[in-house]
């Protein structure tokens, strides 16, 4: 289970043009979000061994500029979409939505210079 963010390209374009400190108030927002990201969704994550919670982690891309919070557990899909014969229990579209507004709040005081 992935959660994409679409205009990653655009971004990487645009951060060729900005000074580093805001490159690296970017990196600190991107790392600060993805961590929330996966602490809630490990928050709302179904127990029933452990196994599925435990999974859910964060990878760095691009430099810092991007993260890839998810898990290498073969159902979890299953946990978060549900099937016919069981129903879903979704926590990692929950938790990226959770986050994504103060994300994009967040990005838009560094793009206009404002400290956060």
């Amino acid at each position: 289970m992935k959660v994409t963010i679409k205009g990653l390209n655009a971004w990487e374009k645009w951060t060729t043009n900005v000074t580093e400190e805001t490159i690296e108030k970017s990196k600190d927002l991107v790392m600060e979000t993805a961590y929330k990201i996966e602490a809630d969704a490990k928050r709302l994550a179904p127990v029933d061994t452990g196994r599925l919670r435990a999974s859910i982690n964060t990878d760095f891309l691009k430099d810092g500029l991007a993260a890839e919070i998810g898990t290498n557990v073969e159902y979890s899909e299953i946990v978060e979409d549900g099937t016919s014969k069981s129903p879903a229990q979704p926590y990692m579209k929950p938790a990226a939505f959770k986050n994504e507004e103060p994300f994009v709040e967040g990005m838009k005081k560094i793009i206009r210079g404002v400290d956060n």
